[in-house]
């Protein structure tokens, strides 16, 4: 048998006869192999900073490199073919796979900008006499810690997509990459003993772009498998996963040992409704408890369940931790970006909280990032940063909602939340539509809201109505219709009358603006007079909606579709009522002639002309009566 010489696994086992011939020739392979070693590892660190610096081939180059070399899994019986030779069962190296993703997301450089051989000493402080070079040098590190969308893109759809196993790795990988910039960050800190507050400050915001980086890949992920059909196919792996026997143990570390399942020939969803509890005690507990906990009895009548040892990325519930543990690790970054902040809200609530095992620990972000877009939102005085903050605070009470009404969550203050972000300018807003959907939600979900909520929320409501587009004036009395009969105790509010010696009037102590519990509004108290302000409005179909309210009969006429009133605009408004009023009006204005014409519809005057006399000029009897 030939021996390959440029093997770096070739081991030391040169033919030994021969004496001192046979101990040349074993060490002689050993420095040949400790220099293809060495050359190795100098090839892979010319790939990475190809990486760093946004070269594709460069990316490409590793992983083919990721896909040739594989390690063996530890603890697997030799699996012989049928030539009677033996081979390992082979994974991706966790190795390899760690460099290229902080090649990828470049949290090697965060701390490399700022540091100088363990010195906290930033380019900011050590360039004070020349504020401009200063300048330019954040703003040059900054985008040097960006990483390119073309970088990400490949990496997501060419590696970690089609690949099972890269999936799992990538977000235990993840968070590992987290916790070193949270170890390194305390470093930094602890160097500094607060004599460099600027270098706290650049490292926080060098790790505030990482932790965008890693986002950014992270939110590529929305594929995570939920049963374990979506993980029997063996085309989807890089390394398709051993067939374990019952002698194997694979000792590839505690938490990626092979676990023994029963698994139903007619089951195909996993369980995923299993509580915090036994989440942790799953993480806690040894194989053999872990084993105890999984098996469970066949049912009567059905197929019998079979066991098997599934290795861990060829389990659900472990893709669904990795990717949990890879999301709440990266959210413990200080500095996120608030343009990234408000994507990763979105994708949390959208793909993350169905998937996780459990969602409940998430619940901390999205009160602390609601915490944090009330505070900016206050403090900052310009109207495009009081937007996006109010943005974030509107994806932070969306995550909570769904985590009270999915996921049983006890937020006590949400409705004291929810009410803060009413404001006259979220009428304006651009997500706008985002907003009242959120409100219509939650209070027309909860059928046992306190009667001074209601009275709260739609005291409020109205008093934006005034000062509001007509859009959102429709919205505002549709969906307090619907309240007002839903919660019919707050009736009141409607046919509330002062006494006669005051000439029916009553004063409005309404208060608008309170701190903590919505009792201290009094808005049981008060009466909806801005109702019959709005009966008055200039746009017709507000104040006809406004005299409808109060007068609705509850077994005949339905509730409001809430979706027909958070699409419109002044545009949809304006078009639907030219729409009206023209092609397509009332009055049979629609209706084809005989001679197959539209009749035209009514005109509106917006001018006035002084007529000439009692009849028209093309009229036969023009001529006969004028006015003077």
């Amino acid at each position: 048998m030939e021996l390959n010489e440029f093997d770096l696994n070739t081991g030391g086992s040169g033919d030994s006869s021969g004496g001192s011939n046979g101990n040349g020739n074993s060490a002689s392979l050993s420095q040949w192999k400790a220099w293809l070693t060495t050359q190795h590892e100098v090839f892979i660190s010319h790939l990475l900073e190809g990486i760093v610096a946004g070269r594709t081939t460069a990316l490409r180059t590793f992983c083919g490199v990721l896909a040739s070399s594989p390690v063996e899994i530890g603890g697997l019986q030799d699996d012989n073919d049928g030539n009677g030779s033996s081979k390992k069962a082979g994974m991706v190296s966790e190795r390899l796979l760690n460099k290229l993703l902080e090649a990828v997301v470049k949290s090697r450089q965060c701390f490399a900008l700022d540091l100088d051989d363990g010195d906290t000493v930033t380019a900011k402080s050590k360039g004070k006499k020349n504020k401009q070079l200063d300048n330019d040098e954040e703003a040059s590190s900054s985008e040097q810690l960006l990483s390119e969308e073309p970088i990400l893109a490949l990496i997501e759809t060419e590696f970690i997509r089609p690949n099972r196993d890269i999936q799992y790795f990538v977000c235990k990988g993840v968070h590992q990459i987290a916790l070193d910039l949270l170890a390194g960050l305390e470093r930094v800190e602890k160097r500094s003993t607060g004599k460099d507050d600027d270098g706290i400050a650049k490292a926080e915001e060098n790790v505030g772009l990482v932790a965008e980086n890693i986002s950014r890949l992270l939110m590529m992920m929305d594929y995570v498998p939920k049963n374990t059909s979506d993980l029997e196919d063996s085309s989807e792996y890089l390394y398709p996963p051993p067939i374990l026997s019952g002698n194997d143990n694979g000792v590839v570390g505690s938490e990626d040992a092979p676990v023994e399942e029963e698994v139903s020939d007619d089951s195909e969803n996993e369980s995923s409704d299993s509580s915090d509890e036994e989440e942790e005690e799953e993480e806690e507990t040894t194989l053999a408890t872990t084993k105890k906990r999984r098996k469970k009895p066949s049912q009567g009548g059905g197929k019998r369940s079979k066991k098997t040892k599934l290795i861990a990325w060829q389990q659900p519930y472990k893709h669904r931790h990795a990717h949990q543990e890879a999301w709440l690790s990266v959210l413990r970054l200080p500095n996120l970006p608030s343009r990234t902040q408000k994507r990763v809200l979105q994708h949390l609530s959208t793909y993350v909280l169905n998937v996780c095992p459990s969602p409940l620990r998430f619940a901390e972000y999205f009160t602390r990032s609601f915490q944090g877009g009330t505070q900016s939102k206050t403090d900052s005085g310009n109207t495009s940063n009081s937007n996006s903050n109010s943005l974030t605070a509107i994806l932070s009470l969306h995550g909570l909602f769904i985590l009270m009404l999915d996921h049983q969550l006890e937020y006590p203050q949400f409705y004291n939340s929810l009410y803060k972000l009413l404001h006259p300018r979220i009428l304006y807003t651009k997500h706008r539509s985002r907003f009242l959907r959120l409100l219509s939600k939650s209070l027309l979900s909860n059928s046992m809201l306190p009667a001074y909520v209601v009275a709260s929320f739609s005291k409020k409501l109205c008093r934006l109505a005034l000062s509001g587009p007509p859009s959102g004036g429709l919205f505002v009395l549709a969906l307090v219709s619907n309240l007002l009969r839903k919660h019919g105790e707050c009736a009141c509010l409607i046919h509330r009358r002062g006494k006669h010696e005051d000439g029916g009037l009553i004063e409005d102590v309404f208060v608008e603006d309170v701190d903590g519990d919505l009792v201290k509004t009094r808005a049981l108290e008060s009466s909806l007079w801005e109702i019959t302000a709005l009966e008055r409005h200039y746009h017709p179909a507000i104040s006809t909606l406004a005299k409808s309210i109060g007068n609705e009969d509850d077994k005949t006429t339905p509730m409001y579709d809430m979706e027909d009133f958070m699409s419109h605009t002044y545009k949809s408004l304006f078009e639907q009522e030219k729409k009206r009023l023209g092609d397509g009006g009332g009055g049979g204005n629609g209706a084809h002639s005989g001679g197959g014409k539209k009749r035209g519809g009514s005109r509106v005057s917006l001018t006035f002309v002084e007529p000439e006399g009692l009849f028209t000029k093309d009229d036969v009897f023009g001529d006969f009566i004028k006015c003077s």
